[in-house]
């Protein structure tokens, strides 16, 4: 690909994908030709830091693939021309940290998937002036540190927050105290041995927590949990994928539906009943989705039913 003279000359070119390429660098003259775009998609590529500031001249871009290239870090300014920006992926890159005004100029921004990286550190107001921002991912960063004295994010706009695979052991009703309007809450597969019910009571809006692959401690602090989860109407079930009992070592392996088997005195769990046959099916009704999300997801309603 031509770094010092223009790749393609179209003025009118609204779509562009170079994915696959093998492609270590571009330049500014590389797309100056090119104005129009609207998507570009520059993933499973080689492309380091410094190629992103091609994207200065592209004031029409609002959706932007560096899936899967090299890129460390993303410098202060580099995204201050590119306002019209709603989706940026970024995913399987080699990023560590975010500055604070890295991505603050793309007002418009309404996804930001982060996923796969080397992350270990946020600041909670790295997103606090993206007013339309709905969607983070923030999945398979095995070192991002997630506070619980503390806001980890600080964005009022955020829907959609996924921290899966990240080996957080535990949360805080600080650590999502400034993140109200979530409707989906994704911790699956992590070191999550309970949850703090005020955390749900702080998200009026939850309709959906995914806590499948967590050692969870079926207790009488998490039989509140699971109450208000069927109180609310909060799915919790995934593809098949449900929340498991780790511990007491008499429900270790069923599904959690078994808190509903479980009376606490004096702060203690003890099952009763038919519990150890307890069974679950699930039908899964396909819906459109119509969130911001651009992954191809499809909201599921799960009907669950005991069986003896």
């Amino acid at each position: 690909m031509p770094t010092h003279r223009h790749f393609i000359n179209s003025l009118s070119l609204k779509l562009l994908a170079i994915s696959g390429c093998n492609i270590s660098s571009v330049s500014v003259d590389t797309f100056a030709n090119v104005t129009a775009l609207e998507l570009l998609d520059l993933s499973y590529n080689y492309l380091m830091s410094e190629d992103i500031k091609i994207l200065k001249v592209l004031p029409n871009l609002s959706q932007l693939s560096l899936k899967s290239n090299e890129i460390i870090e993303i410098t202060p300014g580099t995204c201050e021309k590119i306002s019209p920006l709603e989706y940026l992926s970024l995913e399987y890159n080699m990023i560590e940290h975010l500055e604070i005004d890295v991505i603050c100029g793309l007002v418009n921004l309404k996804a930001i998937y982060l996923q796969g990286n080397k992350l270990q550190y946020l600041h909670p107001d790295t997103f606090i002036m993206l007013p339309n921002l709905q969607v983070l991912f923030l999945s398979k960063n095995s070192g991002l540190q997630i506070p619980t004295d503390r806001h980890f994010i600080n964005s009022l706009s955020l829907k959609k927050l996924e921290i899966s695979n990240c080996n957080v052991s535990s949360v805080s009703v600080e650590t999502f105290g400034n993140v109200t309007a979530l409707e989906r809450l994704d911790l699956s597969y992590n070191s999550l041995k309970n949850l703090d019910i005020s955390i749900l009571k702080a998200l009026p809006k939850l309709s959906t927590l995914y806590l499948y692959g967590n050692p969870l401690h079926c207790d009488c602090k998490l039989q509140k949990v699971w109450q208000w989860c069927q109180d609310n109407n909060i799915q919790t079930a995934y593809e098949g994928m449900v929340p498991e009992c780790d511990t007491p070592s008499e429900v270790n392996g069923i599904w959690w539906g078994v808190l509903e088997k479980g009376q606490c005195l004096q702060g203690n769990i003890h099952y009763y009943g038919d519990y150890k046959n307890i069974r679950y099916r699930y039908t899964h009704i396909n819906v459109t989705d119509t969130d911001v999300d651009a992954d191809a997801d499809t909201k599921r309603e799960v009907i669950t039913e005991m069986v003896n």
